[in-house]
């Protein structure tokens, strides 16, 4: 699994585009041992809210789920454990349609209050998801790691009316969007055309190779 652009609006949104290979399980059924290790790590994970066809707790829809559903609800996770579960609750949102994309590729959408501590989060959920994959979850140090997001987001509290005017490595300011001379395709799912007014404005984008693209 791999995230290839995440995109950050001013409505506190980051949206991912996330791509898997078709070599590779697209659900928890066919990589069980996923979500069942995941829970292990993080036990509050199981007891989140999920929004589902059959009205499922998480625990239970995380047996046969989408694994950028898994995705989502882990960065929701690290973002609330880094803020140590003070704050609105974030929420998330993860599609696809393959009608018209490759195979294999989702979009997953996630609330955040702190654009470095969000982007943290994702590329730590990323890699914590392909480590239990490749059963090297080992070699990740997930105190440490938190530990580490709980530093960026106290630097980042300081340093940010400094730090929103400079371009860091892999992130870059966005234009804003170009009114359409056509109507927009039909939206992916009911959820997003709910949320499709005002059109959000796109504040930055990050690519997979972590450099910033003009």
């Amino acid at each position: 699994m791999k995230i290839t652009e995440i995109i950050f609006y001013s409505t506190n949104r980051a949206k991912l585009v996330v791509e898997i290979p078709e070599t590779d399980a697209y659900t928890t059924s066919e990589a069980p041992r996923i979500p069942r290790i995941l829970f292990k790590l993080f036990p509050h994970m199981a007891t989140q809210r999920c929004y589902n066809d059959g009205g499922y707790s998480f625990r239970r829809e995380a047996q046969a789920t989408e694994i950028p559903h898994l995705l989502e609800h882990l960065i929701l996770e690290i973002q609330d454990q880094v803020r140590r579960g003070v704050g609105t609750p974030f929420a998330g949102e993860t599609h696809w349609n393959w009608t018209i994309d490759p195979r294999g590729r989702f979009y997953v959408t996630v609330d955040y209050d702190n654009e470095l501590v969000a982007l943290g989060a994702i590329r730590l959920a990323e890699r914590v998801i392909n480590a239990l994959d490749s059963k090297e979850i080992a070699q990740v140090d997930m105190p440490r790691e938190i530990g580490r997001l709980r530093e960026l987001a106290k630097l980042s509290r300081r340093f940010i009316p400094t730090a929103t005017r400079e371009r860091w490595r892999g992130v870059q300011e966005a234009p804003e969007p170009a009114e359409p001379s056509e109507p927009e395709p039909a939206p992916y799912s009911a959820n997003e055309a709910a949320q499709s007014a005002p059109t959000p404005k796109e504040t930055h984008r990050v690519f997979a190779d972590g450099l910033a693209h003009g």
